[in-house]
């Protein structure tokens, strides 16, 4: 089954390919970009994950003769709640085409290891990831994941500059740093994420 993914975001495309292709769930995802569609902006105005999740969904609905299926992520802090907006608030206002993509990583690791730091260098947290699907026949299923974290004020690994929160947190499903695992490791900690994409994407 061919799927359109909401986003020309070749990091989220990637992601979720490699995903669906060790679920081995016969789905293949293909970006508006390979479908010679125009990427579309929406606004994340919605008041939950999936309700932003569904507006990105819909504003490609009528484009493709495939189900459109989208997402929205964002982690949960325990004593913070949810995360808004932690880059604009990690970059105080200054706009991401004046800084480096070096910059900017570093902005964002000293962002979130203050947050650990105001709990004493380590706070459970949860990545919380909302998905929608857009059939042609206008029914939309919908299914959610999460991820449960330790977020840390140390760098427990090499930094990675397209996420670096990802070097100071521990997966609770691997009681180990997400910088150090392993490829089993890693789907291990995903397979929240491959079950919601299948429950979403099941015929």
């Amino acid at each position: 089954m061919k799927v359109l993914l909401a986003t020309n975001n070749q990091g989220k495309a990637a992601r979720f390919k490699r995903l669906l292709e060790q679920a081995d769930a016969g789905i293949e995802l293909c970006t508006p970009k390979e479908l010679h569609i125009d990427g579309i902006d929406v606004d994340e105005t919605g008041a939950t994950l999936a309700e932003n999740a569904e507006r990105k969904a819909r504003a490609y609905a009528g484009m493709a003769d495939m189900p459109i299926l989208a997402n929205d992520i964002g982690l949960y802090v325990a004593g913070e709640g949810f995360m808004d907006a932690p880059k604009r608030t990690a970059l105080g206002g200054v706009q991401e085409h004046y800084l480096t993509q070096e910059e900017i990583a570093r902005k964002l690791l000293n962002f979130w290891k203050g947050i650990a730091q105001k709990h004493g260098g380590s706070v459970d947290a949860a990545w919380v990831e909302a998905f929608v699907a857009v059939y042609p026949d206008g029914s939309v299923k919908r299914a959610s994941s999460r991820r449960e974290i330790i977020l840390t004020d140390r760098e427990l690994g090499e930094v990675p500059l397209h996420l670096p929160i990802r070097a100071l947190y521990y997966s609770k499903a691997t009681n180990k740093p997400a910088i150090q695992h392993t490829e089993e490791e890693e789907w291990l900690e995903m397979q929240p994420v491959i079950d919601a994409l299948i429950a979403v994407l099941a015929k």
